[in-house]
Formats: C-alpha cells, structure tokens, sequence
C-alpha cells in the first residue's frame, strides 16, 4: 500500500471517529440536560469523565496490541474521543459559574472533573488490564498488559508476562 493512500485512510479514521464522537456528545449532553437541567454542567463533566476513562481502557489494549490497531486508535483516541470530549467546555463551564457568582460551584467542578478524570484514566487502565490478563490466562492472547503503561505503575501487573510488538503499521482496520 502507498504511503499517500496509508496517510488518506489515517485522515479518513479521524474524521469519521471525529464526526461519531461530535454527535455521541451532543445527544448524551442532551439526554443530561434533560434529566438534570443545565443550572450545573453536569453534561460536561460526564462526557469528559466517561471520555478519560475510555481514552485509558482503549490505550492500554492499543498498547497491548489487542482490539485496537493503529488506524482503529486513530479512530476512536484522536477522532471520536477528540470531538467527544473537551477541555474548552470545561473551561467555559467554570467561567460561566464564576460569573453568576457561584464561587464553590464553580471550584466544586473544577476539582470533579480534574480528579474524576484522572480516577477515570486509572479505572480504564486498570480494567484494559485486568481483560487483558483474564484472556492471557484462557490463552486468547499472548499480548501483554504490562505494555500499556509506564514502568513506575508495573507493580499491578504480572512480572513473568511476556512481551510482544507494537509496531504492527499495516494492521486491518
């Protein structure tokens, strides 16, 4: 395959990711506008929220090299996830709290969504993982989850899991 046509299905993957991400957003923020009401962007914080934790669940298997090949993480980490989630509304949230004076509010979901998606992140991974280690132990896959993330965080795996590539560029979407 040309290099022109690889680089034309990567941009193909992010908008069509890009495209299903922007409507997934717009209808789940809907749907909790509609039970919640908009007086607090509860919207916001469960999409960006949910998103941590499925940007977490699907690195690690990327990394692992299990469900996800490269186009598919440019689908859904860059594309669906990029429109799905977003730091603008975060910020525009906060801003519009703190100017109806509404101070604790306002902090209360700065802190919310900063600590709730970094717990977000680290329940995806640690849930990539243990998958991850369920189908190597049924012998499903060779992969390892000790490939997914930094060293420093290797103590939650399994020591003795071997190692496989992650540099497969021509995988099938």
């Amino acid at each position: 395959m040309s290099k022109d046509v690889l680089q034309l299905r990567r941009l193909l993957s992010v908008i069509a990711g890009g495209f299903l991400g922007t409507i997934a957003r717009y209808l789940l923020s809907l749907a909790i506008q509609g039970m919640l009401g908009n007086s607090w962007p509860f919207d916001i914080l469960t999409i960006n929220i949910t998103g941590a934790f499925l940007i977490a669940l699907l690195t690690t298997f990327a990394d692992a090299a299990i469900f996800i090949g490269p186009k598919r993480r440019l689908f859904f980490n860059v594309g669906f996830l990029g429109a799905y989630t977003t730091f603008s509304s975060l910020a525009l949230g906060s801003v519009n709290l703190l100017a109806g004076q509404q101070l604790w509010p306002a902090l209360l979901y700065i802190v919310c969504s900063l600590l709730g998606g970094i717990l977000a992140v680290l329940l995806g991974q640690y849930c990539a993982i243990v998958v991850i280690a369920r189908m190597q132990q049924s012998g499903a896959t060779t992969a390892s989850p000790s490939l997914a993330v930094p060293e420093e965080r290797k103590l939650m795996l399994d020591p003795e899991v071997s190692t496989t590539s992650l540099h497969e560029e021509e995988r099938t979407f």
